[in-house]
C-alpha cells in the first residue's frame, strides 16, 4: 500500500562524490578480518566495499536522537521509532579499484505500508547507483523498514539445518565501532550499549545488517571459488554482539547459491542468494 502523505518524497534525489581510498579500504579489510594482503592503488576491490562510500555527511545538530540524520530532510518523517536495514539487491557491473573517484545518486524510488501481527511498517526503498568516468558499476536498492515494534522475545524455534559450507563467526564491540566509523553510520544500538538495551529494547549491541551481509558475500565467494554478479539479503531477525553466529550456504544450480546466516541458536537472522559471473 502507498503513503500519500509521503508522496513528494518519491523520486527524490541527491548525489554524492566520494573517492576509494587505500587507506579506507585497507582499515575495512582489517575490520573484516580478511586474510592476505589489503588491494594497492589501481587494484579491484570487493564488491561489497560499497558501504563505506556515499554515506550522507550532517552536523551534529541535524542528527535524531538515534544517532541517523534526522527524518524530514532527504528521508520522510515517518513517526515510528525503530529504523532497520531490512535488505538489498545488488548487481555488480565493473569493479571498483583503489583510487576511483565514484559519483553516488540516491533516490528513493518506492514507500510503503504494511500492517502484520508486530504492527504497522513503513517501507522505504532506496535506489542508489554507483559511477566511474559515467561508466555504471554498481546498482543497489536497499530498504529501509520503521516501526514501534518492539524485538521479539520467548523460546526459539526449531533449529535451521546447515547447508553445505558452514563457517561460524563472532564479533565485538570494537569491530562493530570501527565499521560504524568507515560506513559513517551513527546508529547507536551498533555502538552504545545502554540506548540499545535501555531506549530500544535488544539485548545487545546489534551487529550491522550490511556488514554480516558483507561477510555473507564474501563467504560466497570464498567458497565457490567464484565473483559475484548478484547478491541479495534480507534481514529476519538480529544478531548481537553476545554471541557467535552461523554463515552457511549450499550451491543451486551452475551459477548461483543459496545462503543463511544463524544466530547462536540456530535460528534464521539473514538469507540471501548469490549470483556468480559465468566461468
Amino acid at each position: 500500500m502507498n503513503v500519500p502523505e509521503y508522496a513528494s518524497w518519491i523520486n527524490k534525489k541527491e548525489i554524492y562524490f566520494d573517492q576509494l581510498t587505500e587507506v579506507n579500504s585497507t582499515r575495512l579489510h582489517y575490520t573484516l578480518n580478511m586474510s592476505g594482503k589489503p588491494p594497492s592503488l589501481g587494484e579491484p576491490v570487493f564488491p561489497m566495499v560499497l558501504f563505506i562510500l556515499g554515506e550522507p555527511s550532517v552536523r551534529p545538530e541535524e542528527l535524531g536522537e538515534d544517532g541517523h540524520p534526522a527524518k524530514g530532510g532527504f528521508m520522510p518523517p515517518v513517526p515510528l521509532k525503530r529504523r532497520m536495514f531490512a535488505g538489498g539487491d545488488y548487481e555488480f557491473f565493473q569493479p571498483l579499484k583503489i583510487g576511483d573517484e565514484v559519483d553516488i545518486s540516491w533516490e528513493i524510488s518506492d514507500i510503503t505500508r504494511k500492517t502484520g501481527s508486530s504492527g504497522e511498517l513503513i517501507i522505504v526503498d532506496i535506489l542508489r547507483e554507483f559511477s566511474v568516468q559515467q561508466e555504471l558499476c554498481i546498482r543497489e536498492i536497499r530498504h529501509i523498514v520503521y516501526t514501534d515494534s518492539k524485538p521479539k522475545t520467548g523460546q526459539p524455534g526449531k533449529p535451521e539445518d546447515h547447508g553445505d559450507w558452514v563457517e561460524t563467526l563472532e564479533s565485538n564491540p570494537t569491530q562493530l565501532f570501527r565499521y560504524s566509523a568507515l560506513t559513517f553510520n551513527g546508529h547507536r544500538i551498533h555502538y552504545d550499549r545502554p540506548y540499545a538495551m535501555e531506549v530500544e529494547g535488544y539485548p545487545g549491541l546489534v551487529v550491522h545488517g550490511p556488514l554480516l551481509a558483507t561477510l555473507l558475500s564474501l563467504f560466497a565467494e570464498r567458497k565457490s571459488g567464484r565473483k559475484l554478479s548478484k547478491f541479495c539479503f534480507r534481514g529476519k531477525h538480529p544478531v548481537f554482539d553476545l554471541h557467535e553466529f552461523t554463515l552457511t550456504g549450499s550451491l543451486k544450480g551452475k551459477d548461483s547459491a543459496e545462503l543463511r546466516v544463524l544466530d547462536h541458536q540456530s535460528q534464521l537472522a539473514i538469507t540471501a542468494n548469490a549470483e556468480f559471473l559465468p566461468i
